[in-house]
């Protein structure tokens, strides 16, 4: 007992230097402005501009431009990119843009349903501090979340004009390219995931790029047709919800460790909690769980990208509040649709190889084109679409740019990483993923045998560099070589759990679900005669061992009808029943 005793001493020890270590961490990781210790002002250390830029995924639309600015994009006479400044970034003289692939984000949205019923929930723990509260923030208690259920998750208005201004820029910048086209759906291949704020978006932006081209009313509307896979089919736009070696391996197993949030939000969450407590005047009296804190964020978020205000939950946030809060964002992302594991980005690949086929099938054409520039054949026919759009989400954004290999941190993004690590990461999904955020990729013929084909990248409609590519023109070849193993990539064979784990693999979707079906034929058949056969194999065991047993033990046991007739019969065949009822002297009735 004193062993026992000293041993759960030395645990309640260890427990408090635990917790000593993980509230200095903690600490560490706010701002040395903030002052725990004394009272804090409600007044905000930020203004409306950070804070619209550090929402993580719920971030509205900007561009990054080179001195770290950005343009507003609250209406169509926002200004261009810088990529419009520096003459560096236009494309050689002799070089004409002949294909445009485009992948973008949805614009702004409302909240999805389970985001507004946290909303909701969120101001209940501390009803009951009604009296106790600042005056200032007296209007939580009369909080009513403004977001209807009914349009939950749908495009607003402000999410619209993103994708109206991104396309009017677009048409800008490449006049020659769009204008003497007459739309056609055989020229414009616009496609959208099965869900209405994306297909909006493709709406706002095919509006944007076709204005006053059409014939339809008075303003020469020109309806498109935008194409869409069922949620359950979408291999292009929707492969995180649809590789099953993905869902299954990192979602659900543990091929990668998925926890770096939770472990930050340990270290920051409670110097957070205690902030907001005391902003409150609840010190002492009232703190926000982990929970709370993160609906907290949540509205703030909503507030700024739907409201366009910021004194109602967003008052509650310090700067460093908002930083800390957005990393832990960051480390969602990272490790679930970045480069925490490359099976985040991998499943991305059968996106880029179809961008990189019809950009192949359109050199090869253009070329034929050009050597039949005069005659008028079915060569048109067989031309791709020049202009591809696709619309998906934020699991298509990032994971295809990590496939290109933007903004990748060397070493990894972890909760324990550095200060320094942390404020100089080029991860930041506020910057890669917000809003209508967009992925361009122009091919251009150059004409000359020397140069062929290159292609430019663009993100948020500003040119990046490609690792491996020696300028943002990169060549083509070069580009295609890079990404080589994006050409061998087959869905089956990667996505499927059964396929993966084999040598095998194949093209075709029907093989996969005719595995699937004679898979369960199989086990349908296998499983009931299993246990048919081993239940009768275990029945007759058991008789056979039970009835040698009781041989055995009546072997030497004299008859109970002596040497009648039945005499011999019974002493052949001895019954246990029999011997245990009525013969009272046997030697099982004296154990």
């Amino acid at each position: 007992m004193v062993v026992i005793k000293n041993i759960l001493i030395l645990f309640y020890i260890f427990g408090l230097l635990f917790n000593v270590c993980k509230s200095s961490l903690s600490s560490q990781s706010s701002s040395s402005s903030e002052n725990n210790n004394g009272n804090l002002s409600p007044i905000q250390d930020y203004d409306f501009e950070f804070l619209s830029k550090h929402l993580s995924t719920k971030t509205p639309y900007w561009m990054l431009t080179k001195n770290g600015d950005s343009n507003s994009e609250g209406d169509s006479s926002s200004s261009s990119s810088s990529s419009d400044e520096n003459g560096s970034n236009q494309p050689p003289k002799q070089c004409k843009l002949i294909s445009i692939d485009f992948l973008a984000r949805h614009g702004s949205r409302m909240p999805v349903l389970s985001s507004i019923n946290k909303l909701k929930e969120m101001t209940k723990s501390i009803s009951d501090y009604k009296k106790q509260v600042n005056e200032g923030f007296k209007w939580i208690f009369n909080y009513t979340v403004p977001y209807p259920v009914d349009i939950a998750g749908n495009l607003i208005l402000q999410g619209q004009y993103e994708h109206y201004n991104i396309s009017r820029r677009l048409l800008k910048k490449y006049p020659e390219f769009f204008d003497p086209m007459k739309y056609k759906p055989q020229s414009y291949a616009i496609t959208s995931t099965a869900i209405s704020r994306t297909g909006i978006s493709a709406s706002a932006f095919s509006y944007g790029l076709l204005q006053g081209t059409g014939s339809l009313g008075s303003n020469d509307f020109q309806p498109v047709f935008i194409q869409t896979a069922s949620l359950d089919q979408d291999y292009l736009l929707r492969f995180f919800a649809n590789c099953d070696h993905y869902v299954e391996q990192v979602k659900n197993g543990s091929l990668i460790n998925k926890d770096e949030q939770s472990k930050w939000n340990e270290l920051v969450f409670p110097n957070i909690s205690n902030q907001i407590s005391e902003r409150l005047g609840l010190s002492d009296i009232w703190l926000p769980t982990i929970n709370v804190i993160s609906d907290i964020f949540e509205a703030c978020a909503n507030e700024i990208s739907i409201n366009n205000i910021s004194d109602h939950w967003c008052s509650l946030l310090s700067k460093q509040n908002i930083l800390d809060w957005e990393y832990s964002q960051d480390l969602s992302n990272y490790w679930l649709k970045s480069y925490g594991h490359k099976v985040n980005y991998e499943i991305a690949s059968l996106l880029l190889k179809d961008i990189l086929s019809g950009f192949d099938t359109y050199t090869i054409n253009s070329n034929n084109n050009n050597n039949n520039n005069n005659n008028n054949n079915n060569n048109n026919s067989q031309l791709p679409p020049t202009s591809i759009l696709r619309f998906g989400h934020a699991e298509t954004v990032i994971p295809f740019i990590s496939l290109l290999g933007l903004y990748k941190d060397e070493p990894k993004l972890f909760s324990n990483s550095t200060t320094e690590q942390i404020e100089n990461r080029k991860f930041r999904t506020s910057v890669i993923s917000p809003y209508a955020s967009n992925i361009g990729m122009f091919l251009f013929d150059c004409g000359d045998v020397n140069d062929g084909y290159k292609i430019l990248v663009e993100h948020n409609e500003l040119p990046v560099l490609i690792p491996g590519c020696d300028e943002i023109y990169c060549d083509y070849q070069q580009f295609k070589s890079i990404f080589k193993n994006v050409d061998s990539f087959t869905w089956n064979s990667y996505c499927n759990i059964k396929e993966s784990s084999s040598s095998g693999g194949g093209d075709s979707e029907n093989s996969a679900i005719d595995d699937k079906k004679n898979s369960s034929l199989f086990l349908a058949i296998f499983i009931p005669i299993t246990f048919i056969v081993g239940g009768t194999m275990g029945a007759l065991f058991t008789y056979f061992s039970y009835e040698k047993i009781v041989h055995l033990k009546n072997r030497n046991r004299p008859s109970l009808f002596g040497n009648d007739e039945f005499g011999p019969f019974l002493k052949s065949n001895p019954s246990p029943l029999v011997s245990t009822k009525f013969n009272s002297r046997s030697p099982l009735n004296n154990k």
